[in-house]
């Protein structure tokens, strides 16, 4: 018997999980129906209950699109999705529509000059940006909904702040001042406002979270490290962190204070170095550009073996963890066309790595209101499983490569480990972790 094709092989697989998601889609349209079913009040007569359901019945249905009587909650997730993706965009046609409009110039022009003065994406400033209150917006709650992503600890973690002994001195009180109306004996108490600067002290060690893959735009990554859509400082608190993204999305304004507010940064050496000297942890996409060409429905392939950055980062700034991150599902959550790699198309992709620092994965998946084609990934669950620390304890200014190899090879381990012992629960049993490069 012949040993069948690769190729075919791949497209069979590939052709599987599309008729799964369509099951998927299937079974979601068929629970927004029943949920219109159960608007009917228990009052109302069975004559009229099928005249509502015929006149249903007679409605046109498309199978690519999103039926009319889809829930107001399910919009909205869609739209939180969207404008996420989009959100670059508006914010760089938003700024060319303000500079270009003299009625806005007395405040773009101080803004200008604000934003060429302010260096808060390049040296760890992103730290008093981090915005807890704008992470926790219930649009990133809209969004973590709509694949759905879940968050998964296996093991807790030791936290980086905890809370900070108040303690008084004479007549001051704690968290404030005690202010005497001289020449009288009366006095008024001054209290600080309370933050999270004043509450708590940092006695932690500090953590650099390493995800994969990439896929097509790390969706899980944000959902879970760029926003509180999935509750990450009550599952790990005293533990804030900062996800890294490419320099270039810092250079268009008012998008980078609207990133800087969810507490993502730029991912130079020296910003992650000042952020972690800051106490803030950080989250970094290990595989990068390369990695999301790679990307396929189901593929487990991870850029890691040269990728050791990270870990001079940890050794360079001491009493830092390296906790390995998979997201289960990253990679299903679009079609991707993998080109061939002698292709002219892939050489294109390259050189646009090579010189702008990111890269164009050709990819589709559905839009706004079908489901057969668009720039919005499939409503497909991502669960995000979050592995045990490897502590750093030293700081070594110049680490040799015999130690960088060392805790490379116990992360690479570690990895492994909750990739083997998660798969069978999300869907990959067939699979196994391939380290390509």
């Amino acid at each position: 018997m012949s040993e069948r094709d690769p190729s075919t092989l791949s497209q069979q697989k590939s052709n599987n999980i599309r008729k799964r998601r369509s099951v998927v889609l299937d079974a979601i349209d068929a629970a927004a129906a029943d949920a219109e079913d159960h608007i009917i009040q228990p009052s109302t007569s069975n004559s009229n209950a099928r005249t509502n359901s015929q006149k249903r019945n007679k409605k046109p249905i498309l199978d690519s699109c999103c039926s009319p009587t889809t829930p107001l909650k399910r919009r909205l997730q869609t739209a939180s999705v969207a404008w996420h993706l989009s959100s670059f965009v508006l914010f760089s046609v938003f700024t060319l529509y303000v500079l270009s409009t003299p009625l806005f110039w007395p405040i773009v022009i101080p803004y200008m000059i604000y934003f060429f003065i302010d260096k808060a994406p390049a040296n760890g400033g992103v730290v008093t940006r981090y915005s807890v209150w704008f992470r926790s917006l219930t649009i990133w709650k809209y969004y973590c909904d709509y694949f759905p992503i879940t968050l998964v600890k296996t093991t807790d973690i030791q936290p980086t702040f905890t809370p900070r002994k108040q303690t008084t001195n004479g007549n001051i009180p704690p968290n404030g001042w005690k202010l005497r109306l001289w020449p009288t004996h009366y006095s008024i108490n001054i209290m600080r406002r309370r933050n999270q600067q004043t509450e708590l002290e940092p006695t932690g060690p500090r953590y650099i979270f390493g995800y994969h893959p990439h896929g097509i735009g790390a969706l899980g990554a944000f959902g879970i490290f760029g926003t509180e859509g999935r509750n990450w400082s009550q599952l790990f608190p005293g533990i804030p962190v900062s996800l890294m993204t490419l320099v270039t999305q810092f250079h268009i304004p008012f998008y980078r204070d609207y990133l800087l507010a969810f507490g993502i940064t730029a991912v130079s050496r020296k910003n992650s170095l000042k952020t972690l000297e800051k106490n803030q942890s950080i989250c970094i996409v290990v595989g990068g550009a390369r990695e999301s060409l790679l990307s396929a429905v189901g593929s487990t392939e991870l850029i890691l073996n040269k990728r050791k950055g990270f870990v001079k980062l940890a050794l360079k700034t001491g009493n830092v963890g390296l906790v390995p991150v998979f997201g289960f599902g990253e990679t299903d959550c679009y079609n991707i066309m993998r080109t061939k790699e002698d292709s002219m198309l892939r050489r294109v992709q390259f050189w646009v790595k090579e010189n702008c620092g990111f890269t164009i994965p050709i990819f589709y998946a559905r839009g706004l209101f079908n489901y057969d084609f668009g720039l919005l990934p499939f409503r497909f669950p991502i669960t995000v499983v979050i592995g045990k620390p490897i502590l750093v304890k030293e700081k070594i200014a110049n680490p040799s490569e015999e130690i960088v190899d060392y805790y490379h090879h116990l992360y690479v381990e570690e990895l492994k480990k909750i990739y083997n012992e998660n798969r069978d629960k999300y869907g990959y049993a067939h699979q196994e972790l391939k380290i390509v490069g």
